[in-house]
């Protein structure tokens, strides 16, 4: 059995080994609470946040251990047997539904040479590990290991030999982990989001198969705050933002005991409103939304990796896959109801969406690529936030206090060790 893994009820741990508080990470936290005041206080981050490899696996540790980590959405995979794959943090997984309906996330990792055991998405009775044949059901229990009777029974080799199933919630269809198993859920934290997009009924909706973009070279947390603050609309964007204008932008108030997600929506100038080159819905409006839903676009961050926008006849969303602190893969999905997805015009109007969504995508890449270049230099600033990036501030809250919670974690796992000494 995997020595870092810790048998938690119907599910499995496997936290990363803890970092060293080094000289380095201890100045980066001693410089954060500048970043984590009320907004009309409130600085950037300190560049080596975004830049700083010894940072990214401190918060590694402190964040996407820790906390809930965004693998998919239920849309994908409706059947049993359907699954998906995702690799978070270099960690390859298993998103699935088993033969009973339920979702699932396991490691994809084989348990006897770490070989792949599936890739891409599919829909299958079990995984069969290309490289020996060692066979899984959709539980990750071993059901076959070819030719090693002589070394150990199959029965005692199931007990040390399986594909852990990691502890997972789903909320709106999309589907979380956590690493280390022991968050605080994470629905109680999102109560207003929830209420806000509850007549989107995105947990009912089915999603079209994903597409990545990969090697993207900017920190996870910038793909983030681009996306979610309104300010740069009105300047990177003018013109094909211009049906919703940054002036009608607006902000929720920082709650810290409902701090699942940050979020704010804004308005369209017409009914309808979209991000393609009409700038209008090209499928039918979802039917349950009020008047005041179908003018505008809800933007949405749960943090770390899930960006999420409603709009009036669906969702779009980026799932954020570090690779280090320098580099992300962008996974990009669309959910829409059934019905939207039974047209049999779906196929052509949706290429019309993806390539809108694209046209916006690709002035933001090109502006994160040069703003990560400018955090490395020397002379990358600290700055107030423009009252337009109310977003960010709220983003720093929630990640300072991750960081200061695991940094006392080690504090007081190095007075313990010192003590024992």
């Amino acid at each position: 059995m995997n020595e870092n893994l810790t048998r938690m009820g119907d599910y499995y741990a496997a936290a990363l080994d803890d970092v060293e508080l080094t000289p380095k990470t201890r100045a980066i936290l001693a410089g954060l609470d500048p970043s984590a005041q009320d907004h009309k206080q409130a600085i950037s981050l300190p560049p080596q946040c975004y830049t700083s490899e010894d940072w990214f696996e401190f918060e590694k540790r402190a964040v996407f251990d820790r906390d809930w980590v965004c693998v998919g959405h239920s849309g994908l995979i409706p059947k049993p047997g359907d699954f998906q794959t995702i690799n978070m943090n270099h960690d390859p997984l298993i998103v699935l539904r088993d033969q009973a309906g339920v979702v699932k996330v396991m490691a994809g990792v084989c348990a006897h040479r770490g070989r792949l055991v599936c890739e891409g998405a599919g829909n299958t009775d079990k995984f069969v590990c290309p490289l020996h044949h060692w066979t899984y059901d959709l539980n990750g229990q071993l059901l076959g290991a070819p030719e090693m009777n002589s070394v150990l029974p199959l029965a005692e080799l199931q007990k040390q030999a399986f594909l852990p199933v990691l502890r997972s919630e789903v909320w709106n269809g999309f589907i979380f982990v956590n690493m280390d198993g022991r968050a605080m859920p994470l629905a109680p934290r999102l109560k207003r989001l929830t209420k806000e997009i509850e007549n989107h009924h995105i947990g009912e909706m089915l999603g079209t198969p994903t597409f990545d973009f990969p090697d993207y070279n900017w920190n996870w947390k910038y793909m983030q705050e681009n996306a979610i603050e309104p300010y740069h609309t009105h300047y990177l964007h003018r013109g094909i933002h211009d049906h919703a204008p940054s002036r009608l932008a607006s902000f929720v108030e920082w709650d810290p005991d409902d701090d699942g997600a940050v979020f704010h929506p804004t308005g369209f100038v017409e009914l309808d409103g979209n991000f393609n080159m009409s700038f209008k819905c090209l499928f039918p409006v979802i039917k349950t939304l009020t008047e005041k839903e179908r003018q505008r676009v809800m933007f949405i961050t749960v943090l770390p990796n899930l960006f999420i926008g409603t709009v009036p006849d669906g969702v779009f969303y980026y799932i954020i896959q570090p690779q280090s602190a320098n580099k992300i893969v962008l996974r990009v999905g669309f959910l829409y109801p059934e019905a939207t997805l039974a047209d049999k015009n779906f196929d052509y109007i949706f290429k019309m969406t993806v390539d809108g969504l694209c046209t916006y995508n690709d002035q933001d890449v090109a502006s994160n690529a040069g703003v990560h270049v400018g955090l490395k230099s020397r002379f990358a600033p600290r700055t107030r936030y423009a009252p337009k990036e109310k977003t960010l501030s709220q983003m720093n809250r929630w990640l300072v206090k991750r960081y200061k919670a695991y940094a006392t974690e080690l504090e007081s796992r190095d007075r313990a060790a010192a003590a024992g000494r």
